[in-house]
């Protein structure tokens, strides 16, 4: 009896040496524990596609966002940046608002893209761009998210936020008012995208008490005098800005008066114009571009004319003073179309609201093709 119990314990030390030289023992062979797949990067590309806004965002998620897409002509430039990105599905696709600078290629990206969610206001305009655009979602069987100020699109536990900011509204007198504006968020590191969005969206935006403070703010309205007030600036604070505009445009854009605010303030400038497609890259704590800051200069010049065949600066023809004269110079919108026009034209008969062509031009409004007003 005494002899079965000596070999019982016998067996049990043998046992317990056994495992505790296993547990001894390094795992070789074996990972260590799994983390979450993560990547570490916010890259925003600012894409180049001249007077109009597309902004692509590859997200540290893995995700990918794109922004607005730029006019209707600029369709095969989008593509081939996002096939150079090999990006072949698009999980979020925001339609800041329905302007043609901003929606032109916005039906070819429904049509041509693996497309997630889309987000838009809820305000309609009477165009044609825009029609394809709502054809082309409900040709896919898509639906269009309407933007809730202060909503989350995202919002995980790695620090990656995506917050609605704007609209703040339901009725604006114009459609550049009804902007989504957008905060993403990654660690210490945060962008502002503005669209469109002028003071008033600005104000509201204040008023409402949304943290605005950002180290990037993508310019609202291209770097038009009616965005980015002195009192947003200053609530933003950024370290850079990027301006997203083409050469030689016919608004001025961006203001000389918001560039020498941003100079001020002693921003870092980023301009599409000067520079092309802007890539901003954030590991969570900084950011790295891929272009040295813009230089400082004057705003856009003067756009050219054809005149017997060969191209002569409108600054070489027409003092300054007879521009300041010209852009005082009252043209007509109506209440839902996007151009504006000389008295008498055909399009005005439904609705004529005058309106200082200086004023048409810094609102996003583009000469009718059949009056052909001043420019």
């Amino acid at each position: 009896m005494i002899l079965k119990k000596i070999k019982t314990l016998s067996l049990l030390f043998v046992v317990l040496f056994s495992l505790i030289t296993v547990l001894e023992m390094p795992l070789t062979g074996y990972a260590a524990t799994p983390t979450i797949s993560y990547k570490s990067e916010l890259k925003m590309h600012a894409i180049d596609v001249g007077q109009g806004d597309c902004i692509l965002l590859e997200l540290p998620n893995g995700q990918k966002m794109l922004i607005d897409a730029g006019n209707s002509d600029n369709s095969s430039t989008i593509k081939k940046y996002l096939d150079s990105r090999n990006i072949k599905k698009i999980d979020y696709f925001i339609a800041t608002h329905p302007h043609a600078d901003h929606i032109g290629s916005a039906a070819f990206i429904v049509n041509n893209y693996s497309i997630g969610s889309i987000y838009a206001p809820k305000v309609s305009t009477t165009t044609k761009t825009f029609e394809n655009f709502l054809l082309a979602v409900k040709k896919k069987c898509l639906k269009i998210n309407t933007p809730v100020a202060g909503k989350y699109i995202l919002n995980d536990k790695y620090k990656l936020e995506v917050q609605i900011l704007a609209p703040n509204n339901t009725k604006y007198e114009n459609l550049n008012d009804y902007s989504i504006v957008l905060k993403i968020k990654y660690r210490n590191i945060s962008f502002l995208l503005t669209g469109d969005a002028s003071i008033i969206s600005e104000q509201e935006m204040i008023e409402k008490g949304f943290d605005l403070k950002a180290t990037l703010l993508k310019i609202g309205h291209h770097g038009s005098k009616y965005s980015t007030s002195s009192t947003f600036l200053s609530k933003v604070s950024p370290k850079y800005t990027v301006i997203s505009v083409g050469k030689s445009n016919n608004y001025g854009h961006p203001s000389q008066e918001i560039i020498n605010r941003f100079i001020k303030a002693k921003v870092s400038i980023f301009r599409t114009d000067v520079s092309g497609t802007i890539i901003a890259s954030s590991n969570g704590y900084s950011i790295i571009f891929n272009k040295k800051a813009s230089p400082i200069k004057p705003q856009a010049p003067p756009s050219t004319s054809i005149v017997n065949n060969k191209t002569s600066s409108i600054a070489n023809t027409i003092s300054s003073s007879s521009i300041d004269n010209k852009r005082e110079a009252i043209v007509y919108i109506t209440k839902t179309g996007e151009k504006y026009h000389h008295d008498g034209c055909q399009y005005l008969r439904k609705s004529k609201i005058p309106i200082k062509l200086k004023d048409a031009l810094s609102s996003g409004y583009t000469p009718c093709s059949r009056c052909s007003p001043p420019q």
